[in-house]
């Protein structure tokens, strides 16, 4: 339920800034927005998606098809990024992030370091696109 109200919360909120200013993080703070969908993209790929395929895979084959389901959710965002910021989205979260944040869950047992890394690395991220890319 609360991954349900997180995600509805998100995608509205969303929605509504790229409605009324044709941006999603124009007035809407980003960091909450990102701290949000770090908690649910985590509960979904890698509690639920991640944990459901080791039923019937190996630990590797879960690592890549959790992997490549994450990095395919993130072609969604084609509404308010360039095309080629989503290619790039998709083929950074499906190839380096997405394993990275389920070995960790892995060796954990837990997915809520993987939130804390997802959280900071979007951090990370949204920063050097600020700094280096300067967009």
């Amino acid at each position: 339920m609360l991954v349900c109200g997180l995600l509805v919360l998100t995608v509205v909120t969303q929605r509504k800034e790229y409605k009324s200013t044709g941006k999603t993080y124009g007035r809407y703070p980003w960091k909450v927005s990102t701290f949000l969908s770090s908690i649910y993209e985590e509960i979904i790929f890698r509690g639920f998606v991640l944990f459901g395929i080791l039923i019937f895979f190996s630990p590797i084959w879960s690592v890549v098809i959790s992997s490549v389901l994450f990095g395919l959710w993130h072609v969604k965002n084609y509404r308010w990024q360039t095309r080629n910021e989503t290619i790039y989205q998709v083929i950074h979260t499906g190839l380096v992030f997405g394993p990275i944040a389920s070995v960790i869950t892995l060796w954990t047992g837990t997915i809520w370091i993987a939130v804390i890394v997802h959280y900071a690395h979007n951090l990370f991220v949204e920063e050097y696109r600020k700094l280096v890319l300067k967009y």
